[in-house]
């Protein structure tokens, strides 16, 4: 009977803590620009990411990436660096080459089951 106590005791602080982590688990992402129509590829394209928790509170512990995926499918991954302003993150991106991309950024959050991929519209890169 001891067990059974201990083990529903288990599952109920298991179930308080999956709540409170998800009323939280929920980032919206911003991007200070998208690439500009006739970027060339092996150019850099400069961003600034902005992660808000549920949208309002800036995220000074995510770990942002962009991320771009080519027509054949090969995915292409930009880690984001921190910058002065809490919850903004800046990152430096370079698509190989010309051609049809998608867009996508990893928002970071910091509880993994929460993190997600936030996609924008596909972008067109030419040749130089």
């Amino acid at each position: 009977m001891k067990e059974l106590h201990v083990f529903a005791a288990t599952v109920v602080a298991a179930l308080g803590v999956t709540a409170a982590a998800n009323a939280g688990c929920m980032a919206t992402v911003g991007l200070s620009s998208t690439p500009k129509p006739g970027l060339a590829a092996g150019k850099p394209w400069f961003v600034t990411i902005r992660v808000l928790q549920h949208g309002v509170r800036p995220m000074p512990d995510a770990k942002p990436e962009v991320r771009i995926r080519n027509a054949a499918g090969k995915l292409f991954t930009f880690k984001a660096k921190k910058s002065v302003i809490v919850g903004s993150y800046r990152a430096r991106v370079v698509f190989p080459k010309a051609g049809r991309y998608t867009l996508g950024v990893y928002d970071g959050f910091p509880v993994a089951e929460c993190a997600r991929v936030h996609t924008f519209k596909p972008v067109v890169i030419v040749s130089v």
